[in-house]
């Protein structure tokens, strides 16, 4: 039962939702989730970025009624600060609920000055704080009141490196809506497959996610070269966009594998997508606990993953993934290989995924973040 008698109105304030080389980030996929799902009833929840509109974004929130607000500035210019504290003081906001180290650092500014709680929420464990931001976490973070992070390691980071109390940084797994995953049939599945140019007896990897350095891309197209040279129906899609996406592009083609790894680009239909592959790959370095993984889970899909943070933490080697050390592309190789060989353990993967993914109901997450709002706003007097 609610502890509060009147709405309260919540700022979502993150960096970006996409830029010019990745379409829809995946902390604008959370929003694009969580918004529509708090109960209007009690809470005006309002979504601001920094950085500008971007088109892919814009459209993808106008489809569920969400209509962003923007700072619009650089980095580091203090106009972000003033526009913050009219659109705070304008939508007569109760708490403001930061991502990204721009929006932690105007949205904590603006906290202090307006009075208003403020909640960190960090999504990654990056190991470091880059060099330009390490001076305001030593400062800002041991007055953090209110902290999120999406994975244990990744509440780790945040203590150590962000300078947060411990007590205050609680995990909070992102999840998913499970009720809106759609799972297709076998007709649709070789339809789209066929519209890909593979063949019903193809063997299709696939990773899904933003094209960095980090999520470890290059490992998977080594992986594949090794596996290649035991079988020859092996194939690999790359699903989605970003800044690393020449660079991989070029190792694809100097390596002679133009032919078997396709860049499908940013896909609003990754949902069907990954139902049409015989494994799915998350070979990240470092990460937090991505959409995709619950994503994966939730349509019962045979995973080989790295233990990189959260998705070592939610998956259980053998059980619900196999598992192996970031950037060992040999022992992924022997994994995907071995689940491509074997289909009672292809099939008992899927079906513990299934199971697991019922811990992930986005429906938990939200009820977490309404009652701490509630909690928040009786602790302050608002």
């Amino acid at each position: 039962m609610s502890t509060v008698s009147r709405i309260i109105t919540v700022l979502q304030l993150c960096e970006h939702f996409g830029n010019a080389q990745v379409s829809f980030h995946g902390v604008a996929r959370s929003f694009e989730l969580w918004l529509p799902a708090f109960d209007k009833r009690r809470f005006r929840v309002l979504l601001c970025s920094r950085q500008g509109p971007v088109k892919s974004a814009e459209e993808r929130f106008k489809a569920v009624g969400i209509q962003p607000l923007y700072l619009g500035y650089g980095r580091f210019d203090p106009r972000n600060l003033l526009k913050l504290i009219r659109v705070v003081r304008r939508e007569q906001v109760d708490i403001i609920h930061a991502h990204g180290y721009g929006a932690c650092l105007w949205g904590r500014l603006a906290g202090l000055l307006l009075r208003r709680p403020v909640i960190v929420h960090e999504r990654c464990n990056y190991r470091t704080v880059p060099w330009y931001q390490r001076p305001v976490e030593r400062l800002l973070g041991p007055f953090t009141r209110y902290a999120f992070a999406v994975s244990e390691s990744t509440r780790q980071f945040t203590v150590s490196q962000r300078h947060i109390p411990a007590a205050v940084v609680r995990v909070l797994y992102s999840g998913i809506p499970l009720e809106q995953v759609k799972h297709i049939g076998s007709d649709r599945i070789q339809a789209l497959r066929q519209a890909l140019e593979r063949r019903p007896e193809d063997k299709v990897l696939g990773i899904v996610g933003r094209l960095e350095s980090h999520k470890g891309h290059l490992d998977a197209f080594r992986a594949l070269e090794l596996m290649l040279k035991e079988r020859g129906d092996v194939y690999l899609w790359v699903i989605g966009d970003g800044r690393y996406q020449e660079t991989l592009r070029r190792w694809v083609t100097e390596h002679g594998l133009t032919g078997r790894i396709a860049f499908l680009g940013y896909r609003a239909d990754v949902l069907e997508l990954i139902q049409c592959l015989d494994v799915q790959i998350f070979p990240s370095h470092q990460e937090g606990t991505p959409n995709t993984l619950y994503e994966a889970l939730a349509v019962g899909n045979a995973i080989v993953a790295s233990t990189a943070d959260g998705q070592g933490e939610i998956l259980e080697h053998a059980k619900t993934a196999l598992l192996f050390p970031p950037g060992d592309a040999a022992r992924m190789a022997e994994l995907i290989l071995s689940v491509l060989r074997d289909d009672q353990l292809r099939a008992s993967l899927r079906r513990n995924a299934r199971e697991r993914a019922m811990d992930f109901d986005m429906r938990r997450t939200i009820q977490t973040l309404e009652e701490t709002y509630e909690q928040i706003v009786v602790e302050h007097g608002l």
